[in-house]
């Protein structure tokens, strides 16, 4: 884990979003990247960047003291907990520059406020949040309301059992390990898919093998488990794989995050696994 990347708007949810950066990079010794997507101004010019490097072909503005301004103190803050950041600031509201600026910046996870639109049955992810986490390949962690002293204790990593997982449990487990958290693996049992338990521990070894982080398991057997385990558990991460891009079962895993997210009001990590 050595970048994250942090879209800003400069709302109370993305404040909530760089606080819980800042957290995870002290542990993890990583460096943070704030970024903010502006309105372009009517003059012209595409992108202005400020502290993130070059792109050629664009011309450069001092278009939004106050915006920059802000990125500052984002960065400043940062700066007093011993880490290293950047801001940037893009004269593009499109959320396709978040996907391109982690890619320019080589970023490991991206973190996310996201303000929820409720509706009349369950609470939808904002758009931005939305859009990225269904196209981008990297870890994806969203964050929906401000929290005091940030913590990650117990993580519940919904699982199934399959061998794609193991690149995105080797990366929680990055996280996890520098707060001594417990990993709880909750396998969702499916009709007509079950199977005897000691091939399913036979899984969890081959998946857990080479972990720093202590792990536990258990299982539910609707989806609506997840959030009654995460609860009772008092899990401070939730953390749900999608499947590739192109699959009917990415569509249906991907479904899954994005509801999960939406209603879950405390972190949520979603890992894109090939």
């Amino acid at each position: 884990m050595k970048r994250i990347l942090v879209p800003t708007d400069f709302s109370a949810c993305a404040q909530a979003a760089a606080d819980v950066a800042i957290a995870i990079a002290v542990k993890t010794n990583a460096e943070i990247y704030f970024l903010h997507l502006h309105a372009p101004e009517p003059s012209g010019g595409h992108m202005a960047m400020h502290g993130g490097g070059s792109h050629e072909g664009h011309q450069h503005h001092d278009c939004s003291g106050p915006a920059r301004a802000r990125l500052n103190q984002l960065v400043k803050a940062a700066e007093q907990q011993g880490i290293s950041a950047k801001p940037a600031l893009v004269l593009d509201e499109d959320w396709k520059q978040v996907e391109k600026h982690a890619a320019a910046f080589s970023i490991d996870l991206i973190v996310m406020g996201s303000h929820g639109v409720y509706g009349i049955k369950r609470i939808l992810l904002g758009s931005h949040a939305l859009q990225v986490i269904r196209h981008t390949d990297l870890p994806v962690l969203i964050i929906k309301a401000s929290i005091t002293d940030f913590k990650i204790r117990t993580v519940v990593f919904v699982t199934t059992l399959e061998e794609r997982e193991l690149e995105a449990l080797a990366l929680l487990d990055q996280v996890t390990c520098p707060w001594n958290a417990v990993i709880h693996l909750l396998y969702v049992n499916k009709p007509l898919t079950s199977e005897e338990t000691n091939v399913s521990l036979g899984k969890i070894k081959q998946l857990t093998k080479g972990l720093k982080s202590p792990v536990k398991f258990s299982f539910c057997n609707e989806e609506a488990g997840i959030k009654k385990v995460a609860v009772d558990l008092d899990a401070d991460l939730v953390v749900l794989t999608t499947h590739g891009k192109s699959s009917l079962i990415h569509a249906v895993s991907s479904r899954l995050a994005e509801k999960f997210a939406g209603e879950y009001e405390r972190p949520v990590l979603i890992i894109n696994t090939k």
